[in-house]
Formats: structure tokens, C-alpha cells, sequence
């Protein structure tokens, strides 16, 4: 079933412990220790949905999380009007010009990982899949009170009644059973959220792969293999380790947040938990020659590591001189770029970030080419899409401006020393969206709304006065706010009214951050990179760049088949669509609730 997306239906245990010992061993662990390729693909229109003789055509989703559309329209230096010949990204550009392009294309609330590589195989939502947050996530209350919490599984993700969501993958499998799938990531969580019952048949992940393909190998984040000048250039840096005074969360918060942190250090380290984007494409291209399959999701991650270590640069107008001039080593020449950083952050230099995404480009080049070399993309629906973009957070000296629970515990709400009163309110959030539960005393989230909403905090990068975030109680997530989220796009109607909570609890309030504010990370999880620390950890922010609320929902999204149609078309979209648009390409059908629309005519 099929609705509009401006009407979405208003019908609608094992957590990782870390404990102390644990987690200061991980400490010490981690501590120690560009090819253009011109295709020429699909000139002309051909008719829809055939079967060759001998099996399906192909259907390839190739997924770079957390690429912003905006980076396709800037030149090599980074810079606005870029042209062929003179592109940052040139072989996506090319990919782009045999493709059906759609600059305006969105994800959806939360703008984040898990539920929007689900929305894209499965033509929902959040709010029709019950996926609200990433790596894990809230599902209920023990006999404690204490939240439970369940890594993100295909188990607990249920349409508007009550229906196992379905996937491409489930029904490719259906249609053509014989028919090989194969779903590789760079994001670990994500492929473990297809372990079981979804219909995949090859699953790759750093950790778990075939024993033919070499293990994942360490590589800078800023400094590539790819970057022709890694000796020169700056590398965005961090605050360092020392301050006075400074409070736990501030203490937490050095350690993890910049190029050269614990968070960075962790993923440059741990390369089979973080695969730089090179293992995938050597990796994927291995086992097309071996395997031969014919649908495929490719999930390329290194855009999104990076973003959250050393910032974004999608936007040239945030980029200004560094007030403490960089210095180039000795031999190296001072380039004038060299010296931009954000005006949201000081310690973001434009140059390492662009680094990341011309290394990404080379990565999806090689992808194609090896591709295009095996005969793959003549008969193959190529979908290319990011899950979400990402923003650079304001780096805020005074931590208390976005600290939520203690502004709910100023107000009289929260106590974090009452043990039994701090277990009434859940809170699970990171970088820039925020989700609460409340387990008992539902009355006190109209207060919490209230106290959340009347917050002020002072904007480094423009000294004003502001309300730091958006706060949705169930009421807005089922109406809608105009300007904010759909109706129905953050509202669960079968957990919330038909299940009544028994499967599956749902925020009673989410929080999203504006202007780039960061949403402190609480109780020990780290969701967007899929780290558990203990329980005890002081609220602390993580990420120099993040995403999850309305400036990240902006994304890539282009769809190329064989011969057909091709150009910009420049009107609004929605990740659910291509999802919808595939099953409509590949005469498949989705038995779960859908929200997207079929695209297939802008197409054929």
C-alpha cells in the first residue's frame, strides 16, 4: 500500500557493556597502537521493467553517508561554480550526467543513519518503521526501571499495522530466489541490522566477510593515500587535554571531540569497525567477479567518519582566514587555502576536510570503473544516494547552553541525584537530535516542553540570544510543524495508539538542534558511531560535525537505467522514493506500508 508523503498514515537485549576496566583497556588500545572515468551510460529511453533471458537485470544502491548535495556544485579548490573539467567531485559529476538527477532530494527526520538506509530499501519513514535512532536504541523498561536498550534490529521495525517492514531485499528474493543479494558497509551496525530474515544473502562488514577478501587496513582521515600534498596541508585539530576549570563533561568532551581524539584515534585505529571506503570498493569489485550478484546495497561510510572527526566544507561561505596562521612545514609551499577554518569552529580547516571528500570521489571512480570493466552497469538500475548530510557544530565554550536534562533538572523535572526520580526520564541522543522517554509522571512533559523551549543560549558565531533547539512533544510529531517535520514523519501510530508501548516505547519528546548547536550524548551511548562507553560517563558533546535534525535532511540522490532518461530535475523529493521508484523499476512488490512515490516516469 502507497500513501502520499504529505499525508504519511496517522493510522499508523543485547546492549554492549562496557564496563570500567573494559572500557580504559579500549583506551589503551587504540592509544598504543584518482582516476576520471567517462562512461558514457544510458543515452536513450528503453521500456520499462524487463527480464533478460537467465536472471533479472541488475539493481545497485550506492550509498555515500552523509555526502550534502552541496559539495557536488563546488570546483576542485572547493569553491562555488565548478565546471566540467573543474569539479570537486568529477566522477560523481560524470555518474550525474547519464543519470536522472535530483538536487533537491531530502531524507527524513531524524536525518541520520539507520532509518534512512531503511527508508531507501523500504519506501517509508521513521515514523512508519519504528527505526528513531541509530546503532540502538530505547525499547522498553525492565523491572528496575531502567531502559532497555537493543541494538537496531529488522525485528522491531513494523509499518502502521503492526506488519514486519519489507524491504527490496525480501522482495527481490520473492520474485527471483535464485537471485543473489549482497549488501557491504562500511557501517558495521547497519549490516547486523540485516543479519537475519531480510532477504540478504551475501553480508559484508568490516568485522564479518568472506575469507577471500583481505582484511580492512588503517588510513588517515585526513591524509588519504590519495592527498598529493598529506605532508603540507593542516589537519583540523582539537582543544587539547588541559584546561582550568574544567568539569568532567568538559573533560570528556577534550578527550573525544577533534582530529587526533580518542573518537579519531578509535576509527583510524579499528579499521575493521571503521573500513575506509577503498576495502569496500576493492572488496565489493572481488565479489562481483566472484559472485555475481544482481542486487546490491553499497554502503560507503569513510564521508561520514570523517565529517564527524574533522568537520564538513560543503558550505565555502562558512570558511574564513585563521585568526592563528597555520604554518606549512619546512619545503612546502603557503597556499592561501591553507589558512580557512569554519567560523563555527576554529579548529575545522577547510583543506583537510576537502581532502576526505576528493578521496571519496576517487573511491566511487574506481567503484564505477570496475564496474563498468565486469560489464556490470550495461545492464544494471543504478540508484545513488546519502543517507543524510552533515553540518560543522558551533564549538561552545559553556557546556551548559545545550545541556538538556539539566535544564529539565533546573526546572524541577530531572534529579541526577535521586536515583529513582533520574530513572523516570531516558534520554538517548547525540550531535544534533535528541530523543526522551518518559517511563512514569507523563505529566511533566508539557513542563519539559515548556522549560526546553523558553532555554537561551548565546551563539558563538553570532553573540546573540537563541533558543538552541526545536522541541516536538507526540502532538507535533503526529500533526506535523510547518517548516520542521511532516505529519506522521516522527509519529509511530501502531506503537503509540494500537500496541499502546507493549512492543516497542516511543519519545515523548524530541529535541532538535538549530544553527548547529550540538545535543550532549547521555548515559554512555554514542550512537552515530556505535560505542557503548559506561554508564557513569558525564554528559559530554563528541563530534566536530554531526547531523540528525532539519539543516542535514538535504541529499544526494540520482537514478541512471539503461537508456533512460536523463538531466536535473529540480523539484522536491524524498528518500522514500527511491525505494519505491526501484520496486516499480524491478516489478516488485513491497508488502509492508509505503510512503514514497514512483518516480519511474521521470525516468522512462
Amino acid at each position: 500500500m502507497r500513501k502520499k508523503r504529505d499525508a504519511i498514515s496517522n493510522d499508523h537485549k543485547e546492549s554492549l557493556r562496557v564496563g570500567r576496566r573494559s572500557f580504559l583497556k579500549r583506551i589503551t588500545a587504540f592509544l598504543g597502537g584518482m582516476t576520471l572515468m567517462n562512461w558514457g551510460l544510458f543515452p536513450m529511453k528503453t521500456p520499462a521493467v524487463s527480464t533478460p533471458a537467465g536472471g533479472p537485470k541488475k539493481l545497485i544502491f550506492i550509498a555515500i553517508d552523509a555526502l550534502h548535495p552541496g559539495y557536488l556544485e563546488l570546483d576542485a579548490r572547493g569553491l562555488p561554480g565548478g565546471s566540467d573539467g573543474n569539479w570537486l567531485m568529477p566522477n560523481i559529476r560524470t555518474f550525474l550526467k547519464g543519470a536522472m538527477w535530483y538536487p533537491k532530494a531530502q531524507c527524513f527526520l531524524p536525518s541520520a543513519t539507520d532509518m534512512n538506509h531503511l527508508n531507501a530499501l523500504a519506501g517509508t519513514s521513521s515514523g512508519q518503521t519504528g527505526i528513531i535512532s541509530v546503532w540502538a536504541q530505547p525499547t522498553g523498561w525492565d523491572e528496575s526501571g531502567d531502559a532497555i536498550i537493543e541494538r537496531t534490529s529488522m525485528s522491531f521495525a513494523r509499518d502502521d499495522r503492526g506488519r514486519p517492514v519489507d524491504t527490496l531485499f525480501s522482495a527481490w528474493k520473492r520474485r527471483w530466489p535464485d537471485s543473489k543479494t549482497l549488501l557491504i558497509t562500511g557501517k558495521e551496525w547497519v549490516g547486523e541490522m540485516f543479519r537475519t530474515g531480510s532477504g540478504v544473502d551475501i553480508l559484508v562488514t568490516g568485522p564479518s566477510h568472506p575469507g577471500y577478501l583481505k582484511p580492512p587496513h588503517r588510513e588517515s582521515l585526513a591524509d588519504p593515500s590519495t592527498d598529493r600534498d598529506a605532508a603540507c596541508d593542516p589537519e583540523s585539530g582539537r582543544k587539547g587535554y588541559l584546561g582550568w576549570p574544567m568539569s568532567p563533561s568538559d573533560a570528556m568532551t577534550r578527550l573525544y571531540t577533534g582530529q587526533g581524539s580518542l573518537l579519531t584515534l578509535q576509527m583510524e585505529h579499528f579499521a575493521e569497525h571503521f573500513p575506509h571506503d577503498s576495502w569496500i570498493v576493492d572488496s565489493t569489485l572481488e565479489i562481483f567477479a566472484r559472485e555475481k550478484p544482481d542486487m546490491a546495497y553499497i554502503l560507503l561510510a569513510q564521508c561520514d567518519d570523517a565529517g564527524h572527526c574533522i568537520g564538513n566544507a560543503s558550505d565555502p561561505k562558512e570558511f574564513v582566514k585563521t585568526p592563528s596562521p597555520y604554518e606549512p612545514p619546512e619545503g612546502c609551499e603557503d597556499r592561501p587555502e591553507y589558512q580557512l577554518v569554519s567560523s563555527r569552529n576554529p579548529l575545522l580547516f577547510r583543506e583537510a576536510i576537502l581532502d576526505v571528500i576528493r578521496d571519496v570521489d576517487t573511491q566511487f571512480g574506481r567503484l564505477m570503473g570496475g564496474l563498468a570493466s565486469q560489464g556490470v552497469l550495461a545492464q544494471a538500475h543504478v540508484v545513488l544516494l546519502s543517507d543524510h548530510s552533515a553540518v560543522n557544530h558551533l564549538s561552545a565554550g559553556d557546556f551548559t547552553s545545550t545541556d538538556c536534562m539539566g535544564v529539565l533538572e533546573q526546572a524541577g523535572i530531572f534529579s541526577r541525584r535521586g536515583a529513582l526520580e533520574s530513572k523516570n526520564i531516558y534520554a538517548f541522543s547525540v550531535s544534533s537530535y535528541g530523543v526522551l522517554y518518559w517511563r512514569d509522571h507523563k505529566e511533566q512533559v508539557p513542563l519539559a516542553k515548556a522549560a526546553l523551549k523558553a532555554h537561551r543560549a548565546v551563539n558563538p558565531q553570532t553573540g546573540l540570544e537563541e533558543c538552541p533547539w526545536w522541541v516536538l512533544d507526540r502532538n507535533d510529531m503526529k500533526k506535523g510543524v510547518e517548516g520542521i517535520c511532516l505529519p506522521g514523519e516522527l509519529y509511530h501510530t501502531f506503537y503509540v495508539d494500537t500496541d499502546r508501548e507493549k512492543t516497542l516505547i516511543w519519545p515523548d519528546i524530541i529535541i532538535l538542534g538549530r544553527n548547529g548547536w550540538q545535543i550532549p550524548v547521555y548515559n554512555g551511548q554514542i550512537p552515530n558511531v556505535g560505542i557503548k562507553a559506561p554508564t557513569w560517563s558525564p554528559p559530554w558533546r563528541v563530534y566536530n560535525g554531526g547531523h540528525g535534525s532539519v539543516d542535514t535532511l538535504p541529499i544526494v540522490a540520482a537514478v541512471s537505467i539503461p537508456g533512460g532518461r536523463t538531466g536535473v530535475l529540480d523539484r522536491s523529493i524524498r528518500i522514500a522514493d527511491l525505494g519505491v521508484t526501484a520496486a516499480s523499476l524491478m516489478g516488485l512488490e513491497l508488502q509492508s506500508t509505503t510512503i514514497g512515490e514512483d518516480l519511474s516516469r521521470d525516468l522512462l
